[in-house]
């Protein structure tokens, strides 16, 4: 960029922590957003108003009614479309200097990352096997991870570089992941808790990719929006996490193929398979949306989520079994953990088809 084209950022580049060296930093960097919903919806704005140069956003999932209370780059005219292509026309308008990419497909290979010179991954994604995913990803393809949460009025963020040797990974802080989380179309969420947490994770991503010290990885921070309390704890590398602790690449890469992807199926499949549905909601979701369905033939069993664990014995393992849910998020928690103990015939019950 000239002189000229930089007068775009001059607020920004008048910090002496920024400066025309840090700006044209900024220009020359890339990053990759994994999420346009709560969380992306409100950094990418700013990542692309400060001038991050490259930035490249994936999201499968089309834009609903009721993302608009959060998710304010949409507009009501364009409900039922991709949100990554959405986001794509929203931030080009916004600064038609940079280079955007929107990539409207569901995460299910690393490769992508590996061929490609990212310096940052941020993670907008609203489930845990998303977010293992991309921690497996950050490793193998050695870029830090920017991660984040929300729920309710609460959010969580950090920045992870687990592939260094003195540095923690996601899994390093969650070694397991809780069976009964929930997300936030189920828990709910105020819009300004996801605002406010992609906001600090658009600041966190730019003090990053800037050099500032100040911000550094390997400390979560967690917020209470409602309180306005903030926490921040340094996160001590577990020498025994079966993710970062690695002793040759050959290991380092085998630990992307440990993080499954448990097919989605619509309910006609479902039914020509002669799968067993196993339902993983709670008793009053039952009760107020009860699986009516008059292609269902078979009772399905009832299993809340957090019971599975102790209720193994109940599931026939020669048998389909389609796990659903309100809306294909414990489900997947649910069919990748039966994968793991050892059920070889799991898959989701889209709940969307029901």
């Amino acid at each position: 960029k000239t002189l000229c084209d930089m007068k775009r950022y001059v607020r920004q580049t008048n910090l002496p922590e920024i400066g025309e060296a840090g700006q044209r930093r900024l220009l020359s960097a890339r990053i990759a957003m994994i999420g346009a919903g709560g969380l992306g919806a409100a950094a990418l704005p700013y990542l692309a108003a400060a001038g991050v140069g490259h930035i490249t956003i994936f999201d499968h999932d089309i834009v609903s009614l009721h993302n608009l209370h959060r998710q304010t780059i949409f507009r009501m005219d364009q409900i039922g479309t991709n949100k990554a292509e959405c986001a794509h026309d929203y931030l080009k308008a916004l600064n038609p200097e940079i280079s955007v990419t929107a990539i409207g497909e569901k995460i299910t290979s690393p490769d992508h990352f590996m061929q490609n010179n990212y310096d940052l991954l941020i993670d907008g994604s609203d489930n845990f096997e998303t977010k293992a995913l991309l921690n497996n990803i950050s490793i193998a393809a050695q870029i830090p991870l920017l991660t984040a949460s929300v729920n309710g009025f609460a959010g969580q963020l950090g920045i992870f570089e687990g592939y260094k040797k003195d540095q923690v990974c996601y899994r390093c802080l969650f070694p397991e992941f809780p069976l009964d989380a929930r997300n936030c179309n189920e828990a709910g969420i105020l819009g300004t808790s996801a605002g406010l947490t992609g906001m600090m994770q658009a600041h966190f991503a730019l003090c990053y990719l800037l050099q500032i010290d100040e911000i550094k990885s390997g400390v979560f921070h967690s917020m209470d929006f409602k309180t306005m309390r903030f926490i921040s704890n340094k996160i001590p590398k577990n020498e025994t996490c079966g993710y970062c602790v690695q002793t040759n690449d050959k290991k380092r890469n085998s630990h992307l193929k440990e993080t499954s992807m448990i097919e989605i199926l619509p309910l006609q499949k479902i039914i020509e398979d002669n799968a067993i549905i196993v339902d993983v909601r709670q008793p009053e979701e039952l009760m107020a949306d009860p699986l009516d369905n008059p292609l269902i033939a078979h009772k399905p069993l009832h299993i809340p989520l957090g019971e599975l664990p102790s209720r193994l014995s109940e599931l026939p393992r020669d048998r389909t079994l389609a796990l659903i849910c309100a809306g294909n998020i414990r489900s997947v928690k649910g069919a990748n953990f039966l994968a793991a103990q050892g059920f070889t015939n799991v898959c989701v019950l889209d709940k969307f088809t029901v």
